[in-house]
């Protein structure tokens, strides 16, 4: 007997309607004319805009008077778009963030609560951990994430594309970003049992090394995890060499020798940009250990002139610098 296609007689969800505003938005700036797109919005009769483009036309009327330098301008657009359209979740999300921009953190989580994934997208939830991470609101951070673990525990296949192409990040990224928000608020057994739960349930992951990660992380033990990153990639160039050099600088006795590890992996055009900077960062968290605080203050400074947010969350927590990079918030927030 033929199996039944469970596919088949389906009905097809019907096509999103088409936005004008964000198609006008959208051509101004493959046309490279994005400034004048607050003119162009201006132009408009929102009269004769359907509900969905006006708010539109709202959130990118906001995001003008933003990516023109003029703050009050832009939280005033959105607080009125978030009053017409309080289920937007992209305005919610624009002026959740003004509020914390304006140091007025509290009513930015207050909004950003209001909305999270499915309603918005993954990488906009990711930037609102990333403030969660900024403002030590960890709780908030884990709220936000756990509606992506409901859709990784639907899918089953954790692999890389399978997730992505949903519109999911990366699962080692959600893992790594839930337990540093995990380890900091000083409670990781949420994170111990999803770590087994999706060990059991899911595929398409090596999860004998998520389950390493976690003994890394919970117990600052990072050692574990050499003989497996040895076995399996070259640890003398790109991401793969600072991740061990981090970890072999630990047991280091003294500051040459551990800094010598850092400046012995080379690092091509084809690397991060960014991973520079975790070599920065390192260093200067070898300089805090040795007892060397101008020289750390030193260093400190050349990573903030080019990482003014910090690391997020999870690649912190990747290269065991999470809780060293703590010293640094409170720099982070004064600024």
């Amino acid at each position: 007997m033929a199996k039944r296609n469970p596919f088949k007689n389906k009905a097809r969800p019907p096509a999103p309607a088409p936005d004008s505003v964000q198609e006008l938005a959208n051509r101004l700036q493959a046309e490279g004319r994005v400034q004048e797109l607050e003119g162009a919005l201006e132009r408009l009769d929102k009269t004769k805009l359907t509900t969905a483009e006006q708010e539109s036309w709202w959130h990118l009327y906001g995001a003008a008077a933003f990516h023109a330098g003029r703050d009050a301008e832009a939280t005033a657009r959105f607080e009125e778009g978030h009053r017409l359209f309080p289920s937007s979740a992209l305005i919610a999300f624009s002026l959740g963030q003004q509020f914390i921009r304006a140091r007025e953190v509290d009513r930015g989580f207050e909004v950003f609560r209001s909305s999270g994934f499915p309603s918005l997208p993954s990488e906009f939830v990711m930037a609102q951990v990333r403030y969660a991470y900024l403002w030590s609101r960890y709780e908030d951070g884990r709220a936000m994430l756990r509606p992506m673990l409901e859709a990784y525990r639907e899918l089953k296949i954790l692999d890389d594309h399978f997730v992505y192409v949903r519109g999911l990040p990366f699962f080692g990224r959600w893992w790594s970003s839930f337990a540093a928000m995990s380890l900091l608020a000083s409670d990781t057994r949420e994170l111990e049992q999803i770590t087994e739960s999706v060990a059991n349930s899911c595929a398409d992951y090596d999860f004998e090394y998520l389950r390493l990660e976690l003994i890394a992380a919970r117990d600052d033990r990072p050692e574990v995890l050499l003989p497996h990153l040895e076995q399996r990639s070259d640890t003398a160039t790109g991401y793969n060499g600072l991740h061990a050099a981090v970890i072999r600088a630990r047991a280091a006795t003294d500051q040459a020798a551990a800094e010598r590890m850092f400046d012995d992996v080379a690092l091509s055009q084809t690397d991060f940009p960014w991973l520079g900077d975790i070599r920065t960062l390192a260093k200067a968290e070898i300089a805090h250990r040795f007892g060397r605080p101008e020289l750390e203050t030193q260093r400190i400074d050349e990573f903030v002139s080019r990482q003014g947010m910090l690391f997020e969350p999870d690649i912190a927590l990747n290269f065991h610098l999470l809780r060293y990079q703590e010293r640094l918030k409170p720099g982070y927030q004064h600024r």
